[in-house]
C-alpha cells in the first residue's frame, strides 16, 4: 500500500467519524494497521545488488580479456569456481541473517551461470546452441529464484526469458511465432505471484505485449502489404485480454491489474497507430481468412466479457456499449473500402468515442486508471488530428474551440450521468481498468 492509499484512507476515516460510522479513538489504530511495514536495509540491498552486477561484469571482462591464453580446463575451473563461490556465499549470507548480501550473491551466481553457458558454447563453437543456452539460463535463474527464494533473481529470469524469445523471433532457422515462450511466461508469472514481485509482473506483461505483436505479425503481416490486418487483430486481442484481466481484478486476483493496464495501453496505442497504417488492400485470401478467425474470436471474447462485467455491475452499461461499438468498428476496419481521408476521419471519431467511454468508466469509484487512459488517448488523438489536418492560425483556433466545446459537453454529460446513478458506492482498494 502506498502513500496515496493512506491519504485516501485518512480522508475516508475523517468522513466516517463525522458520520458516526467509526469511533474517533480508532482512527490512528486503523491507519497504523494499514501502513506498510518499514523496509529496513533497502539502501544496503540496492548497493549490494549493484555491487553484484559490477562483479559479474568484472568477471566477464577478465575472462574475456584472457580467454585466448587460458587452456580449456582452466576456463571451466575458473567459471565453475566463481559460480559455486557466489551460490555458496549466498547460502552463508542467508544463514547468518544478511538477506541483502544473500540476494546480491544469488543474483551474481545466476548471472555467472549464464556466462558459463555462453562461454562454454563459444569454447566448443556451438553457434546453433546459443539460443537454447539462453533458455537454459532462464530456466536455471528461475529455479534459483524459487529455491532461495529471491525476487532480484526472478527479475533476471524474466529478463533472460524475454531475451531468449527475442533471439528466437529473429532466428532465421526458427521462423514463425515463439510458442514455447508462453510456457516459460506462465511458469515465471506463477513464480512472480508466489514471490509477490511486482517488477517481474510488469516485465512479463510488457513481454507478453511484444510477443502478441510478433505472433500476429508472423501470422497475418507476412501475407501481404496491408498492415491493417495484424494491427486490428493486435487491438482486439489486447482488448480482450485487458477485459479478461479486468474481470479477474474484479475478483481481487493478484497481478490482474498489472496485466489489465499493459493490455489496455497496448490496445489504445494500437488504435492510434492504426491511423498511419498502410491503406492497401491485399490481393490474397490468406490474411482475410486468418484475420477473420483470430479477430472474430477476440471480438467474441471481448463482447462476452463486457456483457458479463455489465451484468455483475462492475462495468457501466453506457461505456460498455461504446467500447463494443469501437471494437466492432476495428473488427470491420480491414474490409472498409471508404475513401482514405473519409476512412481516417471515421476512425478518428471512433477513437474519440472510445476515449470518452474510458473517461466515463474512470468516473466510477476505484477506476482512475481507465479515466487516465481515456484522457491520454483523447489528448494524443487531438495532437494527431491537429498535426495532420490543421496548419493555419484560424484553423488552429477553430480546432481548439470545437475541442473545448466537446470537452465541456462531455463534462456536463458525466455530471448528469453521475447524478442519475445516485450516491457513489464505497471505493474498492486498488484502481481497476
Amino acid at each position: 500500500m502506498g502513500d496515496g492509499y493512506l491519504k485516501r484512507l485518512a480522508r475516508d476515516l475523517d468522513r466516517w467519524i463525522a458520520d458516526g460510522l467509526v469511533p474517533a479513538q480508532n482512527r490512528q489504530a486503523i491507519l497504523d494497521s494499514a501502513a506498510p511495514s518499514p523496509r529496513r536495509g533497502s539502501a544496503a540491498g540496492a548497493a549490494a545488488t549493484l555491487g553484484a552486477i559490477l562483479l559479474a561484469l568484472a568477471a566477464l571482462s577478465f575472462v574475456a580479456a584472457n580467454w585466448s591464453e587460458l587452456p580449456k580446463l582452466a576456463r571451466f575451473i575458473l567459471i565453475l569456481a566463481a559460480l559455486w563461490a557466489s551460490l555458496g556465499g549466498a547460502a552463508a549470507a542467508f544463514a547468518r541473517g544478511a538477506p541483502a548480501l544473500g540476494h546480491a550473491l544469488a543474483l551474481l551466481g545466476a548471472a555467472l551461470f549464464g556466462a558459463a553457458i555462453m562461454l562454454t558454447a563459444q569454447t566448443f563453437n556451438m553457434s546453433a546452441f546459443r539460443n537454447t543456452g539462453v533458455l537454459i539460463w532462464a530456466a536455471g535463474a528461475l529455479a534459483t529464484a524459487l529455491v532461495i527464494p529471491s525476487r532480484p533473481v526472478l527479475v533476471l529470469a524474466a529478463g533472460v526469458g524475454a531475451l531468449w524469445a527475442g533471439l528466437e523471433a529473429g532466428n532465421p532457422f526458427a521462423p514463425g511465432p515463439v510458442w514455447t515462450y508462453l510456457a516459460l511466461w506462465a511458469v515465471t508469472a506463477a513464480a512472480a505471484l508466489r514471490l509477490k514481485s511486482s517488477i517481474t509482473l510488469h516485465l512479463l506483461a510488457a513481454g507478453l505485449v511484444v510477443w502478441i505483436g510478433h505472433t500476429l505479425f508472423e501470422t497475418l503481416g507476412r501475407f501481404g502489404s496491408d498492415t491493417r490486418y495484424w494491427l486490428c487483430a493486435f487491438i482486439l486481442v489486447s482488448g480482450a485480454l485487458a477485459m479478461a484481466a479486468s474481470l479477474a481484478l474484479d475478483r481481487r486476483i493478484e497481478g490482474a491489474g498489472v496485466l489489465a493496464g499493459w493490455m489496455a495501453w497496448a490496445a489504445a496505442l494500437g488504435a492510434l497507430a492504426l491511423q498511419g497504417a498502410d491503406f492497401v488492400g491485399s490481393d490474397r485470401a490468406g490474411p482475410a481468412i486468418a484475420y477473420a478467425i483470430i479477430a472474430g474470436v477476440a471480438f467474441a471474447a471481448f463482447a462476452a466479457l463486457s456483457v458479463w462485467r455489465t451484468q455483475r455491475r462492475t462495468l457501466e452499461r453506457g461505456p460498455a456499449v461504446a467500447l463494443l461499438v469501437a471494437a466492432a468498428f476495428v473488427l470491420a476496419w480491414p474490409a472498409i473500402t471508404l475513401n482514405e481521408t473519409a476512412a481516417e476521419m471515421t476512425l478518428g471519431a471512433v477513437i474519440f468515442a472510445g476515449a470518452a467511454a474510458l473517461v466515463l468508466t474512470g468516473s466510477a469509484p476505484g477506476r482512475r486508471f481507465a479515466g487516465a487512459l481515456g484522457v491520454t488517448v483523447f489528448a494524443l488523438q487531438s495532437l494527431y488530428v491537429y498535426a495532420n489536418l490543421f496548419g493555419g492560425l484560424l484553423d488552429t483556433a477553430a480546432f481548439f474551440f470545437v475541442g473545448g466545446l466537446l470537452l465541456m459537453a462531455l463534462s456536463v454529460g458525466i455530471g448528469r450521468w453521475a447524478r442519475r446513478r445516485g450516491p457513489a458506492p464505497a471505493a474498492r482498494s486498488g484502481d481497476q481498468p
